[in-house]
């Protein structure tokens, strides 16, 4: 014996939902990601002063790691190790 009609086909509340879903992927597929950058900030990344000198550190360390001749400076690593936990 049904009371109410409300599992009918009719009154189903949640076909709304599904066909408002449907709508939104439908929408999405045609949305792309975008992102600018301005020209200040294309100018720095591409002009560091510091860029040159970081690329000469890396090779000068590569080197020395394939030479075998590269040397861990343990008090200089223990002392960041420290730091870093006692701004922690």
């Amino acid at each position: 014996m049904r009371i109410n009609n409300f599992n009918s086909i009719q009154n189903n509340p949640y076909k709304k939902q599904v066909q408002d879903m449907k709508q939104d992927q439908k929408q999405s597929v045609f949305k792309k990601d975008e992102i600018q950058i301005s020209d200040e900030a294309k100018k720095l990344l591409s002009t560091s002063k510091f860029e040159q000198e970081r690329v000469d550190k890396v090779n000068e360390i590569k080197q020395q790691v394939e030479n075998g001749t590269y040397k861990v400076k343990i008090s200089e690593t223990a002392k960041s190790i420290i730091d870093f936990w006692r701004k922690s």
